[in-house]
């Protein structure tokens, strides 16, 4: 036996995992999930006043759990994942032909939805995603990483002005309910996948598969991290209450539900109205899943 094949192979455990919707009178648009290969979380995106397409009470709901199905049954250690989302993508965009023949849809009231997903790719760690879903990993030497921080802070200044729009969050709840507010929502989501665009989804767009961001990392084993869509990650990026070793640290000791309550404690009772911490809706779907990667075996 060669020296190589005595250093043990990583692999990756789920520890725990939520997903806890923003307003109980709607749908999560959120969803999490895993297979033996990888473990992911989906974020879909709440849309903007027209008529639904798919499903009778969200099509961003349905696109999540739509892409959890392909993504648990048909992802294994060798899965492309850029041919696996350009084939998601162009099924979603059958079913809306399908669903809607002939009609001329506004992009902005296409479903889409972002992701971030890791697979343990030999002795690496590699995350896909597309859009503003977050990972917070954590080695053993203390070294910390992470993915996506720019989206958080561009969506700020975006919730700042239209917070100030429609004189806060009280009397809509959700800002995307406000006129002029919904309008302006509408003209940056129909910028998203188009040639030359910042912004790639899954939805019905098939080229997004070549906007994919790839990130490798090799942290010191054990490690342990944190996939979440932008609900949670909140805690740290709008509100910040933690960084990304704490947040870790803290469901790893007393499990993700103490974090959760933390953020609905922040959004429902110290800033209701917005005006500390300015966003689109009093609370937003929250999910995420928290990880170990350990040598296995010893």
């Amino acid at each position: 036996m060669s020296s190589t094949s005595r250093i043990p192979m990583p692999t990756l455990r789920i520890l725990d995992s939520l997903s806890d919707p923003g307003n109980a009178a709607r749908r999560n648009e959120d969803i999490a999930g895993s297979n033996a290969a990888c473990a992911f979380v989906i974020d879909g995106a709440t849309g903007l006043g027209g008529r639904p397409l798919i499903d009778a009470t969200s099509d961003a709901a349905w696109l999540a759990a739509f892409a959890a199905q392909i993504f648990e049954a048909e992802i294994d250690a060798v899965t492309p994942i850029d041919s696996l989302v350009r084939s998601l993508n162009g099924r979603v965009r059958q079913k809306i032909n399908e669903t809607a023949p002939g009609e001329t849809i506004e992009t902005w009231a296409l479903p889409t939805a972002s992701f971030q997903l890791v697979r343990l790719e030999g002795r690496e760690l590699a995350v896909y995603g597309l859009g503003d879903c977050r990972l917070f990993l954590a080695g053993a030497d203390g070294t910390a990483f992470e993915t996506n921080g720019d989206y958080s802070k561009a969506e700020s200044e975006g919730a700042r002005r239209a917070v100030a729009q429609a004189g806060g969050l009280t009397a809509w709840r959700s800002l995307a309910e406000e006129p002029v507010v919904r309008e302006a929502l509408r003209r940056s989501r129909a910028r998203h996948n188009q040639p030359g665009g910042a912004v790639w989804t899954l939805g019905s767009a098939p080229d997004a598969a070549a906007h994919l961001s790839i990130r490798r990392f090799s942290p010191a084993l054990p490690a342990r991290g944190l996939l979440c869509t932008d609900g949670f990650s909140a805690l740290a990026d709008k509100y910040g209450r933690y960084g990304a070793a704490g947040l870790i640290r803290i469901a790893g000791e007393h499990g993700l539900h103490a974090l959760m309550k933390d953020l609905r404690r922040i959004e429902r009772d110290e800033d209701p109205d917005g005006q500390q911490y300015p966003r689109f809706k009093v609370s937003d779907d929250a999910t995420a899943v928290l990880f170990e990667i350990v040598a296995w075996p010893a």
